[in-house]
């Protein structure tokens, strides 16, 4: 009775906080349930719901970063009403909305690899696969084990932060900078801040040739996200020296979170220190 009554796609509000809450999900134990207020008055995050009269049949959002770039995601269907589009046109009308918005450059979406629903609904939405990644926390350091070597030499200076970023545009991840754990985008100036600079520690190699940077963030709990830009973690001297101090120098309990590439994942000697998990495929385009 309810597909019968008329069709309607808005911004959420806290008003429909209940509404979502209703919705059965293949989700168990949703995230979502518990930041949605958070979501709601996020200045970045916009959430849209598909409705049925008073029924959230569907579920989508996007994420704004800074430069201009667009991340889609918090997809969530209605169980009983699967089969009916209501995902893909709920993502076509946030794409149009994206794609009239001046200040937006880049749409994007982060899936698993394995989700071929996921992946068919954006590839019909016109967005085309970028890389591949692995996102891996560590569970056990005695494990890891990499070429030995001297702690890399930190560096202080903005504008030299910058510049190392900046050159490595073209890299073994995809061309792509882990901005946040779970979102990976394109490495381009106008995303990165000073401040993002300020907060992040860089430590570059003795020979210059490599540089790696950390910076903390928080998804259900701490992680110092390592972002490091090529396939050799495991040959490149002091390495992995470099990291287990930063990790020793914090005052707080944190994991250590690092996006690896097929080829990189797939050059790791023993994957028991890690927790491994599928990879995720990120999708997008350039307006």
């Amino acid at each position: 009775m309810v597909e019968q009554q008329l069709i309607q796609i808005r911004k959420l509000t806290m008003n429909d906080y209940d509404a979502f809450k209703q919705m059965k999900t293949s989700v168990e134990d949703d995230y979502i349930v518990r930041i949605f207020p958070d979501l709601i008055h996020s200045e970045n995050q916009i959430l849209y719901g598909l409705f049925s009269g008073e029924t959230l049949l569907a579920m989508a959002g996007y994420t704004l970063f800074p430069g201009g770039l667009a991340m889609l995601g918090r997809l969530r269907s209605n169980m009983h009403f699967l089969s009916n589009g209501h995902a893909t046109d709920l993502l076509t009308y946030i794409m149009e909305k994206l794609r009239q918005d001046p200040s937006v450059i880049w749409i994007g979406a982060n899936t698993n690899e394995g989700n071929a629903p996921a992946r068919r609904v954006l590839e019909k939405l016109g967005l085309a696969p970028i890389t591949t990644l692995y996102s891996l926390t560590i569970k056990d350091k005695k494990h890891i084990q990499g070429v030995d070597g001297p702690i890399w030499t930190k560096i202080d200076s903005i504008k030299q932060k910058r510049e190392l970023l900046l050159s490595v545009q073209n890299n073994d991840l995809g061309g792509v900078f882990p901005f946040e754990c779970y979102y990976p985008l394109p490495l381009v100036d106008s995303l990165i801040s000073d401040a993002y600079l300020e907060d992040s520690i860089f430590y570059q190699s003795p020979d210059q040739k490599r540089f790696l940077t950390i910076k903390k963030d928080r998804k259900d709990e701490w992680y110092g996200h390592v972002k490091y830009f090529w396939n050799d973690h495991f040959e490149t001297p002091g390495f992995w020296n470099t990291v287990f101090s930063y990790l020793t120098k914090q005052s707080d309990e944190i994991g250590i979170w690092i996006d690896f590439s097929k080829q990189g994942f797939h050059q790791i000697p023993n994957r028991a220190g890690f927790d491994v998990e599928d990879p995720w495929m990120l999708y997008g385009q350039f307006k």
